[in-house]
């Protein structure tokens, strides 16, 4: 018996039903394929960033990244120099994603390179450093970083900061900004860094971070600011330092009050007693 029109129509549908749900089933299938290696990439990405760092007499320190997405392009860490000092570093590299978090783990692994075994003096390794970077990434592509050495022995903490924001030292009432130094690293061939120094005292603060904590925003478009950043850190003062840095945190999400963050967020604070 041959078919009916009605038949071959019926045919027809359920052929395209079946072509439009293995096309779904394919694209849910490299959805959650690419998710997956999104969480490996971000479980990689955590493992890189330190957890702890050398014991220091007369320091309470700790660091935190809280990424954006999966993966992000901020950047802390802490460095046990053969020469005794301990170094801070911390960056924000340009750009999103993937893209953002492979550059992220270049910029380390170059600094802990150049910084560990045979330390120059800060402003040759960030010349190194920020050719390095320039040669080994596309034009569009740079990073913003701090980099400080602490000498435990005369409480020089000496720096370079390479276009990031400015560190922040509380000491009493005042402020002072670590701003000493140079372009983001990776921008330009060559370029000239200066190095500055500061001598930490017993009940100093120092605060280092990204802009996705000062910019972090609120429903009403305004920043939370480095004044308010100050503020609870100031508050803080009773508290260990990684109960701190979750206190700014808290303070960000606060203020946000459930607004979107489309930038990573990272703090590194350091006390002196």
């Amino acid at each position: 018996m041959g078919m009916t029109l009605s038949s071959v129509r019926e045919l027809a549908g359920s052929h395209r039903v079946s072509r439009h749900t293995t096309a779904r089933a394919m694209r849910v299938a490299q959805i959650q394929h690419q998710n997956g290696e999104l969480e490996d990439a971000r479980e990689v990405q955590q493992q890189l960033l330190p957890r702890c760092g050398p014991a220091v007499p007369g320091l309470d320190y700790a660091g935190r990244c809280r990424p954006a997405a999966s993966v992000g392009g901020d950047y802390y860490d802490f460095l046990s120099i053969c020469d005794g000092r301990v170094g801070f570093a911390i960056g924000d590299v340009s750009g999103k994603g993937i893209p953002a978090a492979l550059l992220m783990a270049t910029l380390q692994a170059s600094l802990r390179g150049l910084a560990i075994s045979n330390p120059p003096e800060l402003p040759e390794l960030m010349g190194c450093l920020n050719r390095l970077m320039y040669e080994a990434t596309p034009v569009n592509r740079f990073a913003t970083l701090f980099y400080g050495a602490y000498d435990p022995g005369t409480r020089e903490f000496t720096y370079v900061n390479g276009g990031h924001n400015c560190p922040i030292v509380l000491r009493g009432n005042n402020v002072m900004r670590l701003n000493e130094g140079g372009p983001a690293v990776g921008m330009f061939a060559p370029a000239r860094y200066r190095q500055s120094a500061v001598t930490l005292e017993a009940g100093d603060t120092l605060v280092l971070f990204t802009d996705g904590v000062s910019e972090a925003m609120s429903r009403g478009m305004e920043e939370f600011g480095e004044e308010r950043l100050i503020a609870v850190v100031r508050s803080g003062t009773h508290l260990k330092i990684a109960d701190l840095i979750e206190s700014v945190f808290d303070a960000c999400d606060d203020f946000a009050d459930g607004a979107p963050q489309h930038d990573d967020m990272t703090l590194l604070i350091v006390r002196a007693a």
